[in-house]
C-alpha cells in the first residue's frame, strides 16, 4: 500500500535503484575530472615512480576479476625500465580504466597482456593488449572521445560511464606522452609511449 505518497520497494528493485544511483555519481566523478583536465585544472603529483610496481599492483588488483571470466592476466616488464616521473595514484588510474576496457572485450579463455620496454629517443612503451575481435578503425579512430561505445560494447550492453578512455587519454597527455589502440590479428593493443624524461611540476 501507498504511504506518504510513497510506494514500497522490493528487494530487486531497490538494487536496480541503487545500480543506478552509483553509476550517476561515478559518472558525474567522471565528468568532473575529464573537464578538469581538458581544462589544465588537475594538477599531478609526479614523483620519480617505478613503473614494474604500479604494474604489478594493478594485476593484483584485477587478477580475481580475469579468473572469474577464466581470463588469463600477464605482465613482462623489460628489467632496463628507468623510474619515471608519474602520479602514481593517477597512473593506476590510467591501467584501471585499460584493463576494465580489456576485460569487457575479451572472450572467456582468451588473454590480456601487459608488457613494457624502453624505446629509442628516451621514450617508454607500455602495451596493453588483449586476444579477441579486434578493434575496428572507425572505433580505434574515436575510442579516446566522450560517450563512445565501440561496436561490440553497444551490442552487450557492456556497462561503464563511455568516460574511462576519454579521462586515460587525458591523464596520459598530462605525463607528457600519447596513447593509441590499434587493431591486430588476434585481438586489440593499447599503446601508451611515454617520455623518460620531463619536467616534473
Amino acid at each position: 500500500a501507498m504511504m506518504d505518497g510513497v510506494y514500497p520497494m522490493d528487494g530487486e528493485h531497490l538494487a536496480v535503484a541503487y545500480d543506478q544511483t552509483l553509476h550517476l555519481a561515478r559518472l558525474v566523478e567522471d565528468l568532473s575530472l575529464l573537464t578538469k583536465a581538458e581544462s589544465g585544472q588537475l594538477s599531478l603529483n609526479r614523483v620519480e615512480t617505478e613503473l614494474s610496481q604500479i604494474i604489478d599492483q594493478a594485476v593484483v588488483r584485477f587478477q580475481p576479476l580475469a579468473d572469474d571470466i577464466n581470463v588469463r592476466l600477464t605482465a613482462n616488464i623489460a628489467d632496463d625500465i628507468p623510474d619515471l616521473p608519474l602520479d602514481s595514484d593517477r597512473f593506476q588510474q590510467v591501467l584501471d580504466n585499460l584493463l576494465t576496457n580489456a576485460l569487457r572485450h575479451t572472450p572467456e579463455g582468451g588473454t590480456i597482456s601487459i608488457s613494457a620496454k624502453s624505446e629509442p629517443h628516451q621514450t617508454i612503451s607500455i602495451n596493453i593488449h588483449n586476444t579477441g575481435k579486434p578493434i575496428t578503425d572507425t572505433d580505434a579512430a574515436h575510442v579516446f572521445d566522450r560517450f563512445w561505445r565501440a561496436q561490440e560494447a553497444r551490442e552487450r550492453d557492456a556497462g561503464g560511464t563511455g568516460l574511462g578512455l576519454a579521462i586515460t587519454k587525458q591523464l596520459i597527455h598530462l605525463h607528457g606522452g600519447t596513447i593509441a589502440a590499434q587493431p591486430q590479428a588476434d585481438g586489440t593493443t593499447f599503446r601508451i609511449m611515454l617520455p623518460v624524461h620531463q619536467a616534473v611540476d
